[in-house]
């Protein structure tokens, strides 16, 4: 009968994940204008509503440009490569992204700040009363694996507590944090606010969170590109950070719209909207500051602590040598669309 629970628990988490990540690989609209390619770490998902938005409400269209959405499955290491390679223009993906490439000799420049806040956590049922880092002393604690922004994040957690990573039992299971979580073979997963809003659907109650946005700035995402198109094509890099932002803008404000434009472009997705709705109301809510009247509160990409973020990294041992930090990233196109 267990064994039926937990295949049944297993079958529901793929379904879940799957309708997050749509079947489309790739979305080019009618061509016109000048062509480019947006590269993204991960197969499509709510999370980039901004982006679908700029596409469905024309705002690429508007500044001249044809937008190509493209996926990895490989998450920042994928952006690396193609935009290391020539082959996008643009990229997505979390700060650490930038940082490890360029200590790897890749050029990549963060151009503009999208999720303005860290929404990395641990997450675990609220019968097992983790709630904060010294509670997962002895624990076992699942990852996607031994390397990427989650596992460097949860060791700056850790780091900050003033506890070794050798105090826990990791756990490395790819795709499976949830239904691991839920079947009771780890006692918490380290995992992106929006599995925390699956796993809460799935087993129908309330996670207990340690947030990351208490330890580090680590996290945040950022629109990349690269130095050569910074020097060749600066009007580009204008026009699609100007779209880009109408399109965040929009997509905080609109989170309805914003998740039927995603939907637009990944029919699959319609089957589970309620859930992607969750998901990026959830984003929106937790990635943003507000000013008084409502509004999302937007910051420069030099706002951000670089020289935190690249100390914090080498420290986890997630890059092997640090490089001048200060070209990591540049104000100049984002500076004047920020009130």
């Amino acid at each position: 009968m267990a064994e039926k629970k937990l295949l049944g628990m297993a079958i529901l988490v793929i379904a879940v994940i799957a309708a997050i990540g749509a079947l489309a690989v790739f979305y080019t609209p009618i061509p016109s204008g000048e062509q480019v390619t947006l590269m993204f770490g991960f197969t499509p998902n709510v999370g980039y509503a901004p982006f679908y938005v700029a596409a469905a409400k024309g705002f690429y269209a508007e500044e001249g440009l044809n937008v190509s959405f493209q996926h990895t499955t490989e998450g920042g290491v994928g952006v690396i490569k193609t935009l290391g390679g020539g082959k996008a223009e643009f990229g997505y993906a979390g700060d650490s992204t930038v940082i490890t490439a360029r200590a790897q000799g890749v050029d990549m420049v963060a151009v503009q700040r999208i999720i303005q806040k860290t929404l990395f956590g641990v997450y675990s049922k609220e019968e097992l009363n983790i709630t904060e880092p010294h509670d997962l002393i002895g624990k076992k604690v699942a990852f996607p694996a031994p390397v990427g922004p989650p596992i460097t994040v949860f060791k700056i957690i850790l780091a900050k507590s003033g506890i070794n990573f050798t105090e826990i039992e990791p756990l490395y299971v790819g795709g499976a944090l949830i239904s691991t979580h839920l079947a009771g073979d780890a006692d918490a997963f380290m995992a992106y606010l929006p599995q925390k809003v699956v796993a809460e659907a799935i087993s129908g109650s309330k996670m207990n969170e340690i947030s990351a946005s208490d330890y580090t700035t680590m996290g945040r995402t950022y629109v990349f590109t690269t130095e050569k198109m910074i020097n060749e094509h600066p009007d580009i890099v204008r026009k699609f950070v100007r779209a880009t932002q109408r399109g965040l803008e929009y997509a905080v404000l609109h989170p309805e719209e914003a998740v039927d434009a995603f939907i637009k472009y990944n029919p699959d997705a319609a089957e589970k909207r309620e859930l992607h709705l969750a998901i990026w109301k959830a984003m929106a809510e937790r990635g943003f500051d507000r000013d008084a009247q409502g509004n999302p509160i937007f910051h420069l990409p030099s706002e951000d602590d670089w020289e935190e973020k690249q100390d914090q990294m080498y420290d986890a041992g997630a890059i092997d040598k640090k490089t001048d930090v200060s070209k990591a990233y540049t104000d100049e196109f984002v500076r004047n669309l920020i009130k």
